[in-house]
Order: C-alpha cells, then structure tokens, then sequence
C-alpha cells in the first residue's frame, strides 16, 4: 500500500477538488455539503469511454467464495476444482499488505481482511461480479466490482465500503469510469474526515 499522494495521479485529484469547488466547497478535503450532494456532483464528471473488454477468463456474474486471500483480494468459483476458480482483485480499493516472510503485517491489514471476510459471510459467501474498465491488470489478473447481497436485501459494493470504513486507500490511476472515480474520492474524503482506521494513524484531515 503507498502513500495517498502517490496512490493518485494528479488529473484525478485536480478533478476531484475542482468539482467539489464547483459544489461550493471552500475546504473541500472536509466538505460536509460535498459528501452530502454526491450523486449531484457526479453530473459534472467528463464522459470518460471505457476500454474494450481484454478477455478476463470470468463473465460478470454471481460466484462462490473459495477463499478471501486478503482485504481486497478473492479467489472465486468451484471450491473443489482449481481448473474453475478465479483470482478478483478489487477495482480501486487499496488495503494494507499483509505479513510476507521477513516482511511485517503493515497496520490495519488483518482488520482489512477480516472486514472483506464478515462481509462476504454476510452476503453467504456469494458475490456477485462486475466490470467497468479494463478488466486485467498488467499481471493478468481480473479487476472487477464486487457486489454483496446483504441480509435486507440491499446490495453492498465492497469496493467502495472497504474505502469508506477507511480500509483502504482509493486508487485513480487505473482505466475505470469516472463516475466511480468520484464516488470512491468522495469515499475516502469522508474516512479521512472521521479518520477511520487507517487514517487514524496520520495527522491529515
């Protein structure tokens, strides 16, 4: 996991803050209102197209959990076939790394995983998969949204609840639409606000 300002490119943040300013926001690393009129915001947001598909090997659809391998990593598909399971890498949600070999767990990565495992139990350990953008990072691995159906019946995306419970730093930089650029800043603005988890270890707003 890097640091938020190298985790954005710098078109993305300029974007954010200019269409907060654009909603009236004099701070808008605080913005209450800006929070408040996200689906408003969202209107000023460049049609950006999108990628053609680059042939991730899992149609969009709903699968079983295998296994969470961590906070915003699944494995997915036929439990008892390796042949038929799929490696999703959560689009934008950027957890602490967990502990490997000499290298240390970095804070919160436990909590990280362990928040994607609760969720997706809730969801009975089903998830439903979507794309938007490229669908293949540059180690083949499929980036998509994950979707959860929770106990009410309301539809979770992981992605963006990872960012929001401060789980998770966003990340601009990759080809994903954006309208889901500006909901998952707009996220992470308001963990940094309430300096949820990992923004509990920084002194930024």
């Amino acid at each position: 996991m890097k640091s938020f300002n190298t985790n954005h490119n710098r078109l993305g943040v300029l974007a954010l803050i200019a269409l907060l300013m654009i909603a009236g926001c004099d701070e808008p690393m605080v913005c209450q209102t800006c929070l408040d009129r996200e689906q408003d915001i969202s209107t000023f947001m460049p049609h950006e197209p999108l990628p053609s598909r680059s042939n991730s090997p899992i149609e969009p659809g709903v699968f079983d959990l295998v296994r969470v391998v961590d906070g915003d990593t699944l494995i997915v598909g036929n439990a008892d076939d390796r042949s038929e399971q799929f490696r999703i890498r959560l689009i934008a949600a950027d957890v602490p790394e967990l502990a490997r070999g000499s290298t240390p767990a970095e804070p919160f990565a436990q909590e990280a995983m362990d928040f994607t495992t609760r969720m997706i139990e809730m969801a009975g350990n089903r998830v439903r998969i979507a794309y938007d953008g490229e669908e293949l990072d540059k180690w083949r691995r499929t980036r998509a949204l994950v979707y959860l159906t929770m106990p009410d019946g309301s539809e979770m995306l992981l992605n963006e609840e990872l960012i929001r419970q401060g789980y998770a730093h966003v990340r601009l930089q990759f080809s994903y639409s954006q309208s889901l650029k500006l909901k998952f800043a707009v996220a992470e603005i308001e963990t940094r606000k309430h300096r949820r988890n990992i923004w509990s270890l920084t002194a930024h707003p």
